[in-house]
Formats: structure tokens, C-alpha cells, sequence
């Protein structure tokens, strides 16, 4: 029979696990730790081997500040022109622009891969992914190795725990195969991403301190004023291979939308209601096992082989001879 403290001791304790679970920023409210090869094969082979529909990414560290970000956001500051504080709304305009500021890069891909605008942004946003690395795409994978490999790069020392993000689809809504769906998704993308140096804002609030009144920048008036989206992103997975190099990674992309981004933070909440997401947190010392994994099952998915195909085909034709 429980007393009325343990009664009260086990509803702060629920209270605050909702509380972390809705303010949770880097998936840590669905993190686990695998510090064995046998918990490895419980936990995310068997369901490999079983041939769920499951997503993978593979991280090299187990870093705080290395978030789930597209390219284009996990330096936000490069995003403003000689401004510490700033806000801008990223949407399909501004992609397409950014990209038909490079120079002869839309061109080249006008002349060899189809047509831009942003009723079409998905292929060059693919594209720029793999080739230029900027985009508001994150790479997934529906293989376990080419994730893994990611991840441990073929190393032969390991001074951190790596990460691997597994995603399954709750439902079909935010998932398609359809290349004018993914098309839709870009054309109505809506990020608002906003950075300010913390000096900087440190600044403002000892200025209004010492001056004993409450008064916004025009920066931080504009800021407030412009958003009119939530801090938590809603998810979209896109399974459209564009590219030999997609294919052979078997690739798929998430695409995040409709938040906001303060600096390189936001709250997962609406992904894990669409998404089931568990953030592994796996032992450094198991990895030179699961390095051999890969060389064992799947060597044309060693690190060295992932953005060089042809090497990756000769590695397989070797094994079968």
C-alpha cells in the first residue's frame, strides 16, 4: 500500500518526465544505451534483420551540440550578412535563390539534370546534398551499414561513444515515394531561423538592467513580431533516389518545416509524434566489433566505399570470385 509521499514522489517524478519529454531538444527523451554487442543485436539488428520499415543515420560523436540539422542550419550564423543578431525566414524562395547565387551551379545542373524552380526544388536539393553540401535535407538510410559506416569511418581507434538515430514510421502521412509530393513538401517550406551571439544578448539585457526598464532592440522587436511558427518541427521522409549515389546508399531524406530554429536548437516534440525515434547511445569500445560487422556482411559498405561506387562494385566482384 502506498503511502501519500511515495503517491506524491511518483507523480512529480511522471510530471517531470512529461515536462522533459515536451522540452526535449536533442532526442534524449528516447535515448538509449548500448554498451554490448548482444544489446547491439536485441536492440537494433534483429529488427534489421527482421526487415522492418526502419530509417537510420549514423553520427560520429556523442556531442550535445551536434543536433539532427540539415547542412544549411548547423551553422546558422553563415546564414546573415555582418549581423550578430538577426532573423531570417527560410522558404522556397530563399533556397532557390541561394542557389542561383553560386555562380554557374543552377546552370550546370539545368544542362544535365532537369529544370529549377520552385515548383521542382526537390532534385536540386538533392543534388546539393551530395555535391555541395547545403541543403535543408538530412541524409537517412534504409541499410543499417551505410549508416554505421558513417559513423565509424573505418577508424581503428575510438575516443567517443557514436550515435545512431532509428526512425519507423507511425503512419503514411509524412512518408512518400512520390516524387511531385516531395516537390509539394519544398515548395512549402517554412523555417524561420534566427541566431544571436550570446555576448551580444548579454549586452542587451545588462544594458536593460542598468538602466532599470524593460526595452527591445529593433532587431529583437522584429524578431519577435516575424515568427509566427512553433520552436517544435513537424517531420517529412522522402524515399525519391535521385542520384546513382542515393540508390546505392539506399538513401532516403528527412525534411524538417513549420519551426523555428534558435541557433541550432529546437524541440522534437512533433517528430516523435509522427515518427518513432530512438537515439542510440552506443559504446565506443563495441565499435571496432561492428566495424568488422560491416567488413564480414556487407564490405562494399566500408566507409572508403561509400561515395566511391565503382570501387564498391570491384570490392564486391573480389568477394564473390
Amino acid at each position: 500500500m502506498f503511502s501519500a509521499r511515495e503517491h506524491l514522489r511518483e507523480r512529480l517524478t511522471s510530471f517531470n518526465q512529461k515536462i522533459s519529454e515536451q522540452l526535449d531538444f536533442d532526442f534524449s527523451a528516447v535515448s538509449k544505451r548500448i554498451n554490448t554487442l548482444e544489446e547491439f543485436d536485441d536492440l537494433i539488428f534483429s529488427d534489421f534483420s527482421a526487415n522492418k520499415q526502419l530509417f537510420y543515420r549514423g553520427e560520429r560523436i556523442n556531442d550535445p551540440n551536434r543536433h539532427l540539422l540539415p547542412t544549411m542550419l548547423r551553422n546558422p550564423k553563415n546564414l546573415f550578412k555582418n549581423d550578430d543578431l538577426g532573423i531570417i525566414h527560410i522558404d522556397a524562395d530563399f533556397i532557390l535563390n541561394h542557389y542561383t547565387s553560386l555562380g554557374n551551379f543552377v546552370d550546370v545542373f539545368k544542362a544535365t539534370m532537369g529544370r529549377v524552380d520552385t515548383d521542382s526544388l526537390y532534385e536540386i536539393c538533392a543534388f546539393a546534398q551530395h555535391y555541395y553540401d547545403f541543403s535543408p535535407l538530412i541524409d537517412f538510410t534504409k541499410s543499417i551499414y551505410p549508416s554505421l559506416s558513417f559513423a565509424l569511418k573505418d577508424r581503428e581507434k575510438y575516443n567517443d561513444d557514436i550515435i545512431l538515430y532509428v526512425l519507423e514510421l507511425k503512419n503514411d502521412e509524412d512518408y512518400t515515394t512520390d516524387i511531385d509530393t516531395a516537390n509539394l513538401w519544398l515548395k512549402n517550406l517554412n523555417i524561420y531561423a534566427s541566431y544571436f551571439e550570446e555576448s551580444k544578448v548579454k549586452e542587451a539585457v545588462r544594458d536593460m538592467i542598468d538602466n532599470k526598464k524593460i526595452s527591445m532592440t529593433d532587431t529583437f522587436r522584429r524578431h519577435i513580431e516575424q515568427i509566427n511558427t512553433p520552436p517544435a518541427p513537424r517531420a517529412k521522409l522522402i524515399d525519391v533516389p535521385t542520384n546513382t549515389r542515393m540508390k546505392f546508399q539506399q538513401g532516403v531524406f528527412l525534411l524538417l518545416t513549420d519551426f523555428q530554429l534558435f541557433n541550432i536548437t529546437y524541440f522534437t516534440k512533433n517528430i516523435r509524434e509522427h515518427f518513432l525515434v530512438t537515439k542510440y547511445v552506443i559504446n565506443k569500445d563495441i565499435c571496432p566489433d561492428l566495424l568488422k560487422i560491416i567488413q564480414k556482411n556487407a564490405p562494399w559498405y566500408t566507409y572508403e566505399c561509400l561515395t566511391d561506387i565503382e570501387y564498391a562494385f570491384k570490392r564486391a566482384v573480389n568477394i564473390e570470385k
